[in-house]
């Protein structure tokens, strides 16, 4: 299996916006199976004090690991998926 894409969520505990996101990523997943090409992994920004100063009022975002580039909130579910499954 190729490597997959790593995909960090800034993310808090009680973010409204955030549990929103993690649905939305569930539900892309359920469509084409994200799991396959891409690792998602949670990031409370709590635990990092200087992700904390560049997050604090910008989550949920996305940031791909690899490519540096990132998705901030808000956005729709079609937008999610066109930035996981860009050309």
């Amino acid at each position: 299996m190729p490597n997959r894409e790593e995909i960090i969520l800034y993310t808090t505990f009680g973010c409204h916006l955030c549990e929103q996101v993690e649905a939305m990523i569930f539900a892309l997943n359920e469509k084409k199976n994200l799991t396959k090409t891409h690792e998602v992994i949670a990031f409370d920004i709590i635990d990092d004090e200087k992700i904390l100063e560049e997050y604090r009022t910008t989550i949920p975002v996305l940031k791909n690991r690899t490519t540096n580039e990132k998705l901030f909130w808000p956005f729709t579910f079609e937008e999610l998926e066109k930035w996981f499954y860009r050309s």
